[in-house]
């Protein structure tokens, strides 16, 4: 007989085992990306790739459930926050700057501008500890962002700056969902299904798709890691973790974003992460920690 400590010992084990997996493959995204516009793909293929797979995935669900009670310019915004202008955008910076840098301003700034829409829209004002944290952050993007002006790549900032885009069209889709209260595999699967409808014809005939000539195998990983892991699995790990530990201790996997993105991209890529880099890494950590309310939290 299992006791009721045994299983709240059990659902805490398993909620922070489906957070971590949640962040790891968030994580992750920057850097198997840049892998492959680094290799024989380009952000479009990317992005074909991840909605194609993605939504043929879910597309039963749209079928059965159709727009689930959201409007159609409700579903429309949903799409353009998270599906392909967010790809594309933040791809595209992936061809310009470190994986790293994605991994570091992608999150934090779709918390900071989802912050700030949620009180506009929402009337959810934050209160002081998530303004200062907010603040934190900001000190933290622009400290990498110095980085890369001084000692990117050419043309890294404008990468970091696709990246604070992409941090803004996630939130327009987190403020989208909160606002019409949409179920989050829903969500997900609207936006995938969109995706796919409107951009895979213009993608075949316009874009000189490379997924037909690149190598099969690269082809494969990325069409299972985008349109699988990322688009898909990633969200339902970390619903089921909320479910498990709460709304606020859920929120804690996001702040692991960064520094996780930061450390696969160095074995992976070989981009090794500079002092500056890495104190940025710290900065955006702590401001994202201070503004999800973290330091509230009871152990």
């Amino acid at each position: 007989m299992t006791t009721g400590l045994g299983a709240t010992n059990d659902g805490l084990s398993a909620g922070i085992l489906y957070g971590t997996l949640a962040a790891l493959i968030w994580g992750a995204w920057p850097v198997v990306s840049r892998l492959g516009v680094q290799h024989s793909l380009t952000p479009h293929d990317i992005t074909a790739l991840r909605f194609g797979v993605a939504g043929l995935l879910l597309l039963p669900l749209v079928w059965r459930r159709c727009l689930g009670g959201v409007a159609w310019p409700g579903a429309l915004l949903l799409a353009a926050g998270a599906g392909v202008p967010y790809v594309l955008v933040t791809v595209g910076g992936l061809a310009l700057a470190p994986a790293g840098h994605a991994g570091v301003i992608v999150p934090s700034c779709m918390l900071g501008f989802s912050a700030l829409g949620a009180w506009i829209f929402l009337g959810d004002r934050p209160d002081k500890a998530r303004l200062a944290g907010l603040g934190v952050i900001l000190a933290g993007v622009l400290t990498i962002g110095w980085e890369g002006l001084t000692a990117g790549g050419p043309g890294a900032w404008r990468g970091d700056l696709m990246f604070v885009a992409g941090g803004l069209l996630w939130a327009v889709y987190t403020v989208a969902s909160r606002f019409w209260s949409v179920d989050p595999l829903h969500a997900t699967a609207l936006v995938s299904v969109l995706s796919m409808v409107f951009y895979l014809p213009l993608y075949l005939l316009f874009a000189e798709p490379r997924i037909f000539t690149a190598p099969l195998e690269e082809t494969l990983f990325q069409g299972l890691f985008q349109g699988l892991f990322a688009a898909v699995l990633a969200l339902l790990l970390y619903t089921r973790a909320v479910a498990l530990l709460g709304a606020g201790r859920g929120a804690i996997f996001a702040a692991l974003v960064p520094g996780t993105a930061v450390l696969l991209a160095y074995p992976a890529l070989g981009e090794v992460p500079t002092g500056l880099e890495l104190l940025g890494v710290a900065v955006v950590t702590a401001g994202m920690a201070a503004a999800l309310g973290l330091h509230r939290l009871r152990r």
